[in-house]
């Protein structure tokens, strides 16, 4: 059995491929905004309960009394104490007004230290913005992550507290309660990836089934129709054959009659060598002998064969082919045996003083052969039909013309096709790809 052709597995690789980017699109971007959104929010969670946590010693302190400079390291070095029990993570606390500043922070040595720090610049001090704390934590690339805190005294004088924390501790806090959703997004992609996986080598092994089964079919209907082709030519070589035994019977009777017997046995000799002829063309396989080559040439050459055919009739023969047309590969022997076929029909059914066209139009892909006349059509019942193998309308024809024209129109990975024209008229349009297929 023949292995699938690459257009064939292109045409199911390229969809899943596809669908395969656009999941890993979707579901990575999505996977992005929910983990960025879940950071915020674990984020904004973190800030808000340390803000929180501060709160009550804020609040403790601002009822003590009067910050003076003798008051508050004390204040400081006596209630921060639980502050640092409480939040692992805090570095130093400090209270600056516009005259001085006091802090208290832990040393390498996890011990708390009295620091004397820089006054405040100016009066402004901005109130506490959750969102803006959030974006900062993850933002800034200082070890410290800084809460300022507003303690304006009754008085009006400007005082701020600030907490410092250590920010890769509260980074990698978040980040330890985000490792689930990092992992059910990981989790969900991974799913998602084999199921594609999964339905694709489902696909893939249906269609080779289906491509298998295809090709049976295909040998069956084949050697169906090469059984019905043999049929057909053993009904139809039993006339000739019945005649030449008729005349030679004539020979023993008749022996003055000799001359006038041999030429008819002459004649039934060459119609079945014609048909047999004419089944060796239908049945002998194409796949070699492709070359490029203008098909201005090729008709040109059919048009010069056939001329004479159509002056016995008085048939005009209009040929209109565009001369910038590109090379196209085919078998010239088989094409311009083709086009000799239609040339013939078209004479055939068309009356005399009557008028036959060959016809090109091209586009990037693909050329059109069309062959049209002015006779009177081809009846609406033989359309499906005109094309099958012994099917002929004539008295005298074996139908093997356009059956073989088909052939070999198809074996260059064409088609052909006949309709009417109006409104009277034939035509057969032969379509060519430019390049060949394998």
């Amino acid at each position: 059995m023949d292995k699938p052709s690459l257009p064939f597995l292109r045409a199911f690789l390229v969809p899943y491929l596809f669908l395969f980017v656009l999941y890993l699109l979707v579901i990575g971007c999505g996977g992005i905004w929910l983990y960025l959104t879940a950071r915020h929010a674990q984020t904004e969670l973190v800030t808000t309960h340390l803000v929180e946590v501060v709160s009550p010693f804020l609040k403790q302190l601002s009822k003590d009394q009067e910050y003076n400079k003798n008051t508050i390291p004390f204040l400081l070095s006596q209630k921060v104490i639980p502050l640092y029990q409480t939040m692992p993570h805090l570095k130093q606390v400090s209270i600056r007004d516009q005259q001085r500043g006091y802090g208290v922070r832990l040393s390498s040595k996890q011990q708390l230290v009295d620091v004397e720090l820089e006054p405040l610049q100016n009066n402004f001090i901005s109130s506490i913005n959750y969102q803006q704390l959030a974006r900062q934590l993850h933002l800034n690339t200082s070890p410290f992550f800084h809460i300022s805190i507003n303690l304006t005294s009754v008085q009006g004088n400007p005082i701020q507290m600030d907490v410092a924390f250590d920010r890769a501790g509260l980074v990698g806090r978040i980040n330890n309660t985000l490792e689930s959703i990092i992992l059910n997004i990981v989790g969900f992609i991974i799913i998602g990836i084999v199921s594609l996986l999964l339905a694709f080598a489902v696909t893939l092994y249906t269609a080779f089934s289906a491509h298998k089964m295809d090709a049976r079919l295909q040998k069956i209907y084949q050697q169906a129709s090469m059984g019905k082709l043999s049929a057909s030519l053993v009904h139809d070589l039993r006339n000739p054959l019945a005649s030449l035994r008729a005349n030679i019977k004539n020979l023993l009777i008749t022996p003055d009659e000799t001359e006038q017997v041999v030429d008819e046995m002459d004649h039934d000799i060459l119609r079945l060598e014609q048909k047999l002829t004419d089944f060796l063309s239908l049945t002998k396989p194409r796949h070699s002998g492709f070359e490029s080559i203008s098909i201005e040439n090729i008709i040109n050459d059919v048009v010069r064969e056939c001329k004479h055919l159509f002056k016995e009739k008085n048939i005009t023969l209009s040929v209109l082919i565009n001369p910038d047309i590109p090379v196209i590969s085919v078998i010239p022997g088989d094409i311009r045996d083709a086009l000799f076929n239609l040339l013939v029909n078209a004479k055939n059914h068309t009356q005399e003083l009557g008028h036959v066209w060959v016809k090109t139009q091209y586009n990037q892909a693909q050329l059109e052969i069309i062959v049209e006349d002015d006779g009177p059509g081809i009846e609406d019942a033989f359309l499906k039909k005109i094309f099958d193998p012994f099917y002929t309308t004539r008295t005298n024809g074996h139908g093997l013309g356009l059956a073989i024209v088909k052939r070999t129109v198809e074996a260059h990975n064409g088609s052909i096709i006949a309709e009417n024209c109006f409104p009277s008229g034939a035509r057969f349009i032969i379509t060519l790809p430019f390049t060949k297929h394998e």
